[in-house]
């Protein structure tokens, strides 16, 4: 046990080693300290094609053109005109040919047609809001697929590795120089990483469907994302909560609210009909002019500008609300990323030493009889550990990148190409 005083400032030395190589065990997404900020040229292609035939954006976007129409059939006329034709039989025989018309006096059709704009409006706004989620969606099971994938060759292996031990094991224990003890331990370890590579299989499986849910099928490779992300820089948060699309379709909601309210005012003006007719006598030219007015005695539709001016309060009170949670939303992951990219800028900058030769080390003072059976995976599951948790702070580091975009709006801008930080 002499060498245990060194193999103890070795291994804390080595266990920030595993931080970079296990980022590297990843099919994409690592982030060497010398890469650039690049976009793949696939990843925008992938996110366009899903986005193309995902069922969820064109149902949002059928209700934009029904919107579209809505405000166009908001714009026609309120009244058409009506025909009047009539004969009397008596002691003079009586025909006449007229038409009627009714005047929108207080400009309904305007007000209607205001609402169905701003209800156009605040429809695509939500198609926008649909779409940018449906990318967060995607990006954010694309990150958690590689990390799933990478945490399963991990636990791999180290299935591996505690099958070496094992055999190791029962060939010292035959040879006298392993107790039963130290056998059972190492059969214990072995049985232990089955289990845990059992669970990283079923997490990486539940993840690929994730993925394949979001896109709608299945694919044998998926585009690599991005090999470094952004350092934290100072942004316009005003600036970024004013374009989000959920906010811009709560705005809409609040002026189509108010032009409701106008509208139900209008309606408590009644609107006149003018008729024209004309016709014979017997053998007299008959000509008519009437006027006629609706009495709003019985009914003054008071009742549906109360209603209306409620459902503006209720649209005011919903708009603040999705306004304080967008911006609660946006500086949580605001300060979640920063502190998640300072996490990993730390393990990245703790150097590499070889974490094959680390291993090898700590089996060799094992088979020389420096390290016990229990000191050995000790330290093995630590170093191990050490790489799982490297392997999950960088899938915490995607998502709280993805996250922040989502709750800025600036997916478009970093998809692209010309947004790479947060300005």
């Amino acid at each position: 046990m002499r060498l245990l005083p060194f193999l103890g400032a070795a291994l804390t030395a080595c266990l920030l080693v595993s931080v970079v190589q296990a980022a590297n065990t990843m099919d994409s997404g690592t982030l060497p300290a010398s890469a650039e900020i690049r976009m793949p040229p696939e990843l925008p292609e992938f996110v366009r094609t899903v986005l193309q035939d995902n069922p969820r954006l064109q149902a949002a976007r059928a209700a934009v053109d029904a919107a579209q129409a809505g405000t166009r059939a908001a714009g026609q006329p309120l009244y058409n005109p009506e025909l009047e034709i009539g004969a009397e039989q008596a002691e003079s025989d009586t025909i006449s040919i007229g038409v009627r018309q009714a005047i929108d006096w207080a400009d309904k059709r305007g007000a209607r047609h205001g609402i169905a704009a701003f209800e156009a409006e605040g429809a695509s706004a939500e198609f926008e809001a649909t779409r940018q989620q449906l990318i967060a969606e995607l990006l954010l099971a694309l990150g958690r697929h590689y990390t799933t994938d990478a945490l399963d060759q991990l636990a791999q292996q180290r299935v591996d590795l505690m099958q070496r031990f094992l055999a190791l094991a029962e060939k010292r224990r035959q040879a006298g120089d392993l107790n039963q003890v130290e056998l059972d331990l190492a059969r214990l370890a072995h049985t232990r990483s089955l289990l845990q590579r059992a669970q990283t299989s079923a997490a990486r499986t539940d993840a690929e469907q994730a993925l394949v849910a979001v896109t709608g099928a299945a694919r044998q490779s998926w585009p690599a994302l991005p090999g470094r992300l952004p350092e934290p820089m100072s942004f316009d948060a005003q600036t970024a909560l004013d374009g989000l699309p959920e906010l811009q379709a709560q705005r809409a909601r609040i002026a189509a609210a108010q032009s409701t309210v106008t509208l139900r005012k209008r309606e408590q003006r009644p609107d006149p009909s003018i008729g024209l007719r004309a016709g014979r006598e017997d053998s007299e030219r008959l000509v008519g002019l009437s006027l006629s007015i609706p009495l709003y005695i019985r009914n003054g539709f008071r009742a549906e500008t109360q209603a209306a001016n409620a459902q503006l309060i209720a649209a005011h009170q919903t708009g603040l609300d999705a306004y304080r949670r967008a911006q609660a939303r946006l500086t949580s992951a605001t300060a979640r990323y920063r502190v998640t990219y300072d996490a990993w800028a730390a393990w990245e900058h703790s150097g590499q030493p070889s974490q094959s030769s680390q291993l090898a080390l700590l089996e060799r003072l094992w088979q020389a009889g420096e390290l016990s059976t229990a000191d050995y995976l000790l330290q093995l599951n630590q170093t191990l550990d050490t790489r799982t948790s490297a392997l999950e702070l960088r899938g915490q580091l995607w998502r709280s990148w993805f996250d922040w975009l989502a709750a800025s709006g600036r997916f478009d801008g970093w998809l692209n190409g010309s947004y790479l930080g947060f300005r």
